[in-house]
């Protein structure tokens, strides 16, 4: 985690777990990442701890409200990295 986002406390929302879990499981897994993803799990993890903090206190949003999309995102990036994401 990087030092800005060590420093403060992670939301407790419950929507906010999802992003966490995710992150966690990618800090987890950075150490062991070669090639192309090499140093892209830390930045990605720290994206869904901002989100998290920053949005999951208004979640769920509506698709006509600010933060939808990124949300949504956010939420669709976790499912795929915890293994929860359907497969179409």
């Amino acid at each position: 985690m990087s030092d800005d986002l060590e420093a403060r406390r992670r939301t407790t929302w419950p929507t906010a777990a999802e992003l966490q879990q995710a992150a966690d499981t990618l800090r987890a897994a950075a150490p062991h990442l070669d090639g192309k993803l090499r140093g892209l799990a830390d930045p990605v993890a720290d994206l869904l701890d901002e989100t998290a903090n920053t949005l999951s206190w208004l979640a769920p949003y509506r698709d006509n409200e600010p933060g939808y999309n990124i949300w949504e995102t956010a939420c669709r990036v976790a499912r795929v990295i915890n293994g929860t994401e359907e497969r179409r």
